[in-house]
């Protein structure tokens, strides 16, 4: 069953997917786990911060704790290429989660400013990139590669 999970093809492409979904969700993550930022004024400080944010929008602390393992964790992993398509499903569940909890505030991101949220459009793209992976592995330059061979 291990090898299934770990089975990948050799390719670049799914490589490259890995690699730019991490970088994508990895500072997510760290913000999460260590309160890193750039501005005051953006986002959670670490996680007491994240589980407050994250627990008023009504979701349980389980799953705050869950989110933040995954889009900490799941990123380096995925980076990686250690067991991609496990890394790459846990974080399809984290941001589809995202996408149902951003629904109501439409498609497009908040560019001006003028609505209370961000839209879906990126996490639909996200999505698509996670899916790849965890159908298709993590591709060349991972562990799992390595592994396989």
């Amino acid at each position: 069953m291990i090898s299934t999970l770990i089975r990948t093809n050799h390719t670049y492409i799914y490589a490259f997917l890995r690699v730019v979904a991490a970088l994508i969700v990895l500072p997510y993550g760290l913000q999460k786990l260590l309160g890193w930022s750039s501005s005051p004024n953006f986002g959670p400080r670490g996680i007491a911060s994240s589980l407050a944010q994250i627990t008023a929008k009504k979701i349980p602390k389980s799953v705050a704790w869950l989110v933040i393992i995954v889009q900490s964790f799941g990123s380096i992993a995925l980076l990686a290429g250690f067991l991609g398509r496990i890394a790459a499903s846990g974080l399809f569940l984290v941001f589809a989660g995202a996408l149902i909890v951003h629904l109501p505030d439409g498609w497009t991101q908040n560019w001006f400013g003028s609505k209370k949220g961000e839209g879906i459009e990126y996490f639909v793209l996200l999505l698509a990139v996670l899916m790849v992976i965890a159908l298709k592995g993590s591709g060349a330059l991972s562990i799992d590669g390595w592994l396989t061979r």
